[in-house]
């Protein structure tokens, strides 16, 4: 915690603190505007705080920080923009610890109106006086354009802003993200998965302010931008329009939300959908089921093979993502009923129930029953490997198959996209029910109740899924030996309907 930069820690309290000194040039003209040069702020976080949450906390603190430094530098010369204006002047209220609205509904002539202003600005309230470089021959005067944006702010209550910047708009995505994952997830591996996809996300908004400026948060700003830089992301990346796609969404939903619940007076109709995407889409490799299913199928019986892997090969029979099996609770393993409940956070309907395919699924599911729970009462099906990132997961996979199969193209999305292929080859990938056993289409109100929503799922459901696995696990060969070898002699060809 210590090699946080400005983060201060007091041995007198857990609670912890911000603290960053001005550059040293600006030293005088800060204390002329009464600012601090030590700037000191509670972060409303104790020692017990996760790093990810600290780090958060001092980020945004820096971009306040940064704000007041380029309030501070800033001269008589109108060298600050209206929306860098509007910021210095959230900043200077903010250190000088004046109330935005402060001046809503108070007559000029009460008493504190004039204090209020004074505490806003200080010695630059009365600037416009002709003896005022008199007074202070050695003092700049601030821009015409920061103190009116103060006065603004101080008639204008909090939410009823008329000035908004693309900055404005990011801020509040981010927060909205970072709440929905403080609120909505259930385990330390989830945490980590959204706080790296956050992370990401965050990059490519800062892309997008850094193509288009942060210009004022209008109509005609808004289309243009955006439009433009979907263009720039179609040219940037030609071969992978889903790439495009990807880095354009953050940018599209903080926009979209911001004048949806904020600037309502604001309408984004540009259109952003990439058409080159289906058309560019990648053909997913998918495993022979005669020659390379059965080695995969051995593989996942085997001992050697690495817990994780053989688990997402029993995935192949219900679209299980590596996603999915990490986010799975080894207490929503139901292994008297034949079942267990597949986590899953993007869609409701992902969240399903997936049959046991036999005793070496079950062993497999239950390795980590007695496993020590996280600090959200979580134990994952996956163990330690809940807790690992995208890229380690999908090394482990293709090094895996490449170790059971020979072939060096097959990867994760292959066993999912396997398991459709064998639906194609049984007949019974257009039945509604298989559609809901690999989790592409919401279950019916009165199929799920709300005791599904909860892990428990009828019978007669269960009876369903348990019949479409037995039709794609049914040419497999049982493997009821300790050493799967013994058995390959009874593979048989599955490339057939059956």
């Amino acid at each position: 915690m210590k090699t946080i930069k400005h983060l201060r820690i007091s041995k007198n309290t857990d609670w912890l603190s911000y603290q960053r000194r001005l550059p040293k040039a600006l030293h005088q003209k800060a204390k002329l505007m009464n600012i601090p040069t030590n700037i000191v702020k509670p972060l409303k976080l104790t020692k017990a705080a996760p790093a990810s949450e600290i780090t958060a906390a001092i980020e945004k603190h820096d971009t306040k920080f940064e704000d007041l430094c380029r309030l501070i530098s800033a001269t008589n010369l109108g060298d600050l923009t209206k929306g860098e204006a509007n910021k210095g002047a959230k900043a200077l209220l903010h250190e000088r610890k004046v109330e935005q609205g402060a001046l809503v509904n108070i007559d000029p002539m009460e008493d504190g109106f004039m204090e209020t202003i004074d505490g806003a600005l200080g010695i630059y309230a009365n600037q416009d006086h002709p003896q005022w470089s008199e007074v202070y021959p050695t003092v700049e005067k601030l821009p015409e354009a920061l103190v009116s944006a103060v006065n603004e702010l101080l008639k204008t209550p909090k939410g009823h802003e008329n000035f908004h910047l693309f900055s404005d708009a990011v801020e509040r995505y981010k927060d909205y993200r970072s709440n929905k994952i403080a609120t909505s997830l259930k385990s330390e591996g989830q945490l980590k998965k959204r706080n790296r996809e956050l992370a990401k996300d965050l990059k490519r908004l800062e892309d997008f302010i850094n193509f288009s400026g942060n210009q004022e948060f209008t109509s005609d700003n808004c289309n243009v931008a955006l439009r433009r830089y979907k263009e720039h992301l179609v040219a940037r990346h030609k071969n992978s329009p889903a790439t495009a796609k990807r880095n354009l969404a953050p940018s599209a939903a903080a926009m979209r939300m911001y004048a949806d619940e904020v600037a309502t007076n604001v309408t984004i109709t540009t259109k952003l959908t990439i058409n080159e995407q289906r058309a560019h889409a990648k053909i997913r490799e998918v495993a022979d089921v005669d020659t390379e299913l059965p080695l995969i199928w051995a593989a996942a019986h085997d001992a050697s093979y690495d817990h994780f892997f053989r688990l997402h090969v029993f995935g192949i029979f219900s679209g299980s993502h590596a996603s999915e099996l990490c986010q799975s609770d080894v207490t929503h393993v139901h292994a008297n009923q034949g079942y267990f409940v597949l986590g899953g956070t993007k869609r409701d309907h992902r969240t399903r129930p997936v049959v046991v395919v036999n005793d070496t699924h079950r062993n497999l599911l239950l390795e980590f029953k007695d496993a020590a729970k996280d600090s959200m009462g979580f134990a994952s099906i996956c163990g330690f490997r809940s807790t690992q990132s995208e890229t380690t997961h999908t090394n482990l996979m293709k090094r895996e198959l490449l170790r059971a199969t020979g072939n060096p193209k097959l990867t994760a999305y292959s066993l999912r996209h396997t398991g459709n292929h064998l639906g194609d080859i049984k007949g019974i990938s257009n039945l509604p029910q298989f559609g809901r056993m690999f989790g592409w289409r919401p279950v019916e109100s009165h199929i799920q109740s709300d005791y599904g929503k909860a892990g428990i799922f009828s019978n007669s459901m269960i009876a369903q899924y348990r019949e479409l696995t037995d039709k794609l696990t049914g040419d497999l060969p049982d493997y009821s030996s300790p050493t799967p070898d013994t058995s390959q002699s009874n593979v048989i060809s599955i490339n057939r309907r059956s």
